[in-house]
């Protein structure tokens, strides 16, 4: 097996997994506004389907994800990730010859099926790559080339179908997630799987000891969803231009500079100071964007919301792979970015009917109270690791003798 515990985190194979990571996320990240503003510029399309077009995504990756490391089991890592791969490389290029709703819908689909499966294996891949003792630190560094590619995608779609046209942006992402998959391809894994069992059981795709954790965390993905899908249209209702404009950027910007100092935290300090701080952030921005209709207060909020969700992604994670089986490296990220993407996509659609009952504040207040609950969920599941441990929780030392 290819990990070590030694100290040295900077290898090749982790900075090529990183760099890989950040091809596959551009394509991913620039499609989510571009394909809606597609259908309905050029195919004119109703909203219902402009909206539908990035659920079908996001649908598809919730069910496939967790399919991944029975895959890996049956076919193996770099098979998987091959495939996975190339499927997600060729629907990028099918846009190309597409004119109808429906076939971008199935494409849509598709796509976020090889998607989730080629993203779980690299990120498997990368967590594998990581000394045991820089666990957090490594997974903040690998999770932050996720919100690089988000910031950057859709930049560069918007900008690319403006001046040269939708066509330019479907070859862009093409050749993209190409080299994406060229880079991660040069990464070596020697990860032994298990041979798949010749029956299905939920303890195939999921692993039952990363769930409390990812449940959590499928709680704060839903109070982001309902940022990332309402907050514009909040802003532009209150009369904030600057909010409108700036809001993503600060979020963005907050969310990658906290990511890079979260695993030193939490490699020092340990989960529960990395996790129970990045909670209280969250919480505290979700109240102060409800709470307080002012710009600057406003921007305050979204440079919280970054850092408390960003922050609390890659700690989550750590802890979810700390207290799994090595082996199940793999099943863990599959888990954990299940209730993730599906914590952000409950969020969207189903805050909508919230928002048009009690409005846009009473329902960030709300969100800001449920996230401060999860403190004492968190608290349970800390309470119980101890004591099945009989210690504290993670991080773990090395093993003596090593460096």
């Amino acid at each position: 097996m290819i990990r070590t515990d030694r100290k040295t985190l900077w290898t090749t194979p982790f900075c090529l997994t990183m760099l890989g990571m950040l091809f596959l996320f551009i394509p991913f990240s620039l499609y989510m506004p571009v394909l809606p503003a597609y259908l309905l510029e050029e195919l004119n399309s109703s909203l219902q389907a402009a909206g539908a077009v990035n659920a079908a995504f996001l649908i598809a990756a919730v069910l496939f994800r967790v399919h991944t490391p029975r895959l890996e089991a049956r076919f193996g890592v770099r098979r998987v990730l091959l495939a996975s791969g190339i499927v997600f490389t060729a629907t990028n290029a099918i846009y190309l010859g597409l004119d109808s709703v429906a076939g971008i819908l199935l494409n849509r689909f598709v796509s976020g099926a090889a998607f989730a499966i080629v993203n779980t294996s690299t990120m498997a891949l990368g967590s594998r790559l990581v000394p045991r003792s820089r666990i957090g630190e490594g997974l903040a560094y690998l999770t932050t080339m996720v919100l690089a590619g988000g910031a950057v995608g859709p930049y560069i779609g918007l900008k690319l179908s403006s001046v040269y046209g939708y066509p330019s942006v479907f070859i862009f992402s093409t050749l993209t997630t190409l080299l994406g998959l060229l880079i991660i391809c040069l990464v070596p894994d020697r990860e032994e799987m298990a041979k798949t069992p010749a029956r299905i059981s939920v303890r195939d795709l999921f692993e039952v000891k990363a769930v409390p954790v990812s449940l959590i965390i499928l709680v704060l993905a839903f109070s982001y969803g309902g940022v990332m899908t309402f907050v514009v249209v909040y802003a532009s209702e209150l009369h904030l231009p600057l909010v409108i404009e700036y809001f993503f950027v600060v979020m963005a910007t907050a969310s990658v500079l906290s990511r890079l100092a979260t695993g030193r935290l939490y490699d020092r300090l340990g989960a529960d100071a990395a996790i129970c701080v990045s909670i209280v952030i969250l919480a505290g921005g979700l109240m102060i964007l409800g709470g307080i209709h002012i710009t600057a207060w406003m921007l305050l909020a979204a440079a919280m919301i970054g850092v408390g969700y960003g922050s609390a992604v890659p700690s989550m994670q750590a802890l979810a792979i700390q207290i799994s089986p090595e082996h199940r490296s793999s099943a863990v990220t599959a888990t954990f970015f299940t209730c993730v993407d599906g914590g952000i996509g409950l969020g969207a659609y189903v805050l909508g009917g919230g928002i048009q009952a009690f409005g846009y504040a009473a329902v960030y207040l709300a969100l800001g109270v449920m996230s401060f609950g999860c403190l004492l969920s968190y608290y349970l599941l800390s309470t119980a690791n101890r004591r099945s441990q009989n210690g504290p929780l993670p991080p773990r030392s090395p093993e003596p003798g090593r460096e």
